[in-house]
């Protein structure tokens, strides 16, 4: 089970999956999982900004990968440590997991498609290698 610690429901989830195996006879090991993204993941993702910035008209792939980003995750709190402030900062692929990056993509993929009828394929996908040789050297 992946569990967000931040968020309230997840929390209440992981509370009640706890309490569920130490009632029962059984032993059970609890570990922390977090597999960074792969560079592939990565990879597609950086194409995918570009079709959808070419196909919206973004001079700046930067602008259109944050507007992707926050459009579909939001922005995330951190707190500023010179100030002591709570600021909001974008979400960063770097720091994501394998299934964090592929819930993103596969959320861009439907968005991509059905707000602005921009066709994204995956590896395998019909017109996945003609994307590449397209934007394999930009």
């Amino acid at each position: 089970m992946i569990v967000n610690p931040t968020n309230p429901f997840d929390r209440e989830r992981a509370d009640a999956y706890y309490r569920k195996l130490m009632s029962g006879a059984d032993p059970f090991e609890l570990t922390k999982k977090s597999r960074k993204r792969t560079l592939s993941q990565n990879a597609l993702f950086h194409v995918w900004c570009q079709v959808l910035a070419d196909h919206l008209g973004y001079v700046s792939l930067e602008e259109c990968k944050s507007d992707v980003k926050r459009n579909l995750l939001g922005m995330r709190e951190r707190v500023d440590h010179f100030t002591g402030e709570v600021v909001k900062d974008d979400y960063h692929t770097s720091g994501m997991s394998t299934k964090e990056l592929s819930d993103l993509m596969d959320r861009m993929k439907i968005w991509a498609q059905t707000e602005f009828g921009c066709y994204l394929p995956y590896w395998k996908d019909p017109g996945y290698e003609e994307m590449m040789e397209m934007y394999k050297n930009r």
